[in-house]
């Protein structure tokens, strides 16, 4: 349901900027909802709108970036300001490439989109969303997994051509399969890329809440239900990055609570979250054990054509510093590899590189590509360390977050199209969140001691 129209409230300044702000965190829900749908709607229901579906959430998203900067709902101040900035200067001088280039305004708008579309939605959820809403959000996405589960339990264990599998634009043949005829779930997405993406963020958020209070999660039984989901997501991806991913959200969370075993509940969480591991194996092993061969198998294959797992986490890592062999000075135009946007302009499918990373530099250029890696890698580490920081303030919750925001900031397809980049961007304005939640319980605090000083 498309949120209702925001009705003029004339209490005090307060009150009405209250109402403004759960007008806009009920408008960031209903995104949400949409980025979930969009994949049932190209693949099942209107296969014939596909191509016109791939930008329905723009206008809402747009929409609400007005409504926002309209009302002081934007954080723009600190990393916001920064990313915001280089956004700006990257899109004016965006202009210049295409111009130079003959790419064409069409061209440079959907650079633009490619970049930027999701990345100010992170500044949104920062300034508007309160503590409770992003609990709130946690425990949503938990439900969501679980007929999400069902989905992809359902995927894998039906053929390559059934209905259920079936590609952009009702493709009887879009499904993407392993060895031995076993098919890699799509979820509710059109390829497989975002369904794995979507479930190391989803597995992020099951480790996040339970790492919040146990008066906010669910009762016990529903919250094993959702852990048998979570798990069961994991390994039907037939990724093989997700373990990686989510052997960096667990082992960082285990190592930052080894740090504060003083604190209660340390222990006892890192016993369960090892215990995560042992129940996700166990759904593996047990329960889709053609998985388990399959993706054997696929391991042996792909180090055999790519080299060993640790070579392909390198490349992906330090694969762009061969664009600066032949990246021009000024770059080729912002966005203009991205799978989406060279279609259109009439570029050659990946002509810049996979990689996010190698085509940054293609695309910006030397200078502005280096700049923009140095503010990935930097904005990466620092989630990071801010996670860290909140961690020993009571927010533990952060840590396993931060590990998916981090990795996909650094090296992830943020860039490559919006759908890429909706998730990292809205986690890292959920982390955001908790920093202003943190720093204002810290005032309240000095304030109290302040006053209770100057009664004494």
């Amino acid at each position: 349901m498309i949120p209702a129209l925001h009705q003029r409230v004339t209490e005090n300044p307060s009150t009405r900027f209250e109402a403004r702000r759960k007008f806009a965190v009920r408008w960031v829900f209903f995104i949400y909802v949409l980025m979930l749908i969009e994949g049932p709607l190209r693949k099942w229901f209107l296969p014939g709108l596909a191509g016109p579906l791939t930008v329905l959430r723009d206008p809402f998203v747009i929409a609400l970036y007005g409504y926002c900067l309209a009302n002081g709902l934007m954080l723009r101040r600190g990393i916001a300001k920064i990313w915001l900035g280089f956004a700006v200067a990257a899109s004016i001088f965006g202009l210049l490439q295409y111009a130079n280039n003959g790419f064409g305004l069409t061209g440079w708008a959907l650079g633009l989109r490619s970049y930027w579309l999701y990345m100010p939605l992170a500044f949104v959820i920062a300034r508007c969303f309160t503590y409770n809403d992003l609990i709130r959000f946690l425990r949503v996405n938990m439900w969501i997994a679980i007929p999400y589960a069902t989905l992809v339990a359902t995927q894998y264990s039906s053929g390559a051509g059934s209905f259920i599998n079936w590609g952009v634009g009702a493709d009887e043949g879009g499904s993407l399969g392993l060895s031995d005829g076993i098919v890699r779930p799509f979820g509710l997405f059109s390829y497989t890329a975002p369904n794995v993406q979507f479930t190391s963020a989803v597995i992020a958020m099951f480790l996040a809440l339970y790492l919040t209070k146990r008066t906010v999660q669910p009762s016990l039984p529903i919250f094993f239900v959702m852990m048998l989901s979570v798990a069961a997501m994991g390994v039907l991806t037939g990724s093989r990055s997700i373990y990686f991913e989510v052997a960096i959200m667990i082992v960082g969370t285990i190592i930052a609570l080894l740090m504060q075993l003083h604190k209660k509940g340390s222990l006892r969480q890192i016993v369960s979250l090892i215990g995560f591991l042992v129940v996700a194996a166990v759904v593996f092993v047990q329960l889709f054990p053609d998985m388990l061969q399959a993706m054997g198998t696929r391991f042996e294959v792909a180090a055999r054509s790519e080299g060993s797992f640790g070579n392909r986490i390198y490349y992906n890592i330090f694969s762009f510093v061969e664009a600066y062999a032949t990246a021009p000075f000024l770059g080729h135009g912002i966005g203009a590899g991205a799978p989406g946007v060279s279609k259109v302009i009439g570029l050659p499918n990946l002509i810049y590189g996979e990689g996010d990373l190698t085509r940054n530099v293609n695309e910006l250029g030397i200078v502005l590509g280096s700049l923009f890696l140095i503010l990935r890698f930097m904005t990466g580490a620092w989630v990071m360390w801010l996670a860290l920081k909140l961690a020993f303030r009571g927010y533990r919750l952060t840590l396993p977050i931060a590990a998916f925001v981090g990795l996909n900031i650094m090296t992830g397809q943020i860039t490559n199209s919006p759908l890429n980049a909706f998730l990292p961007w809205l986690l890292f304005g959920c982390i955001l969140v908790c920093k202003t939640h943190a720093d204002h319980a810290r005032a309240e605090r000095l304030a109290w001691a302040h006053s209770e000083s100057t009664l004494r």
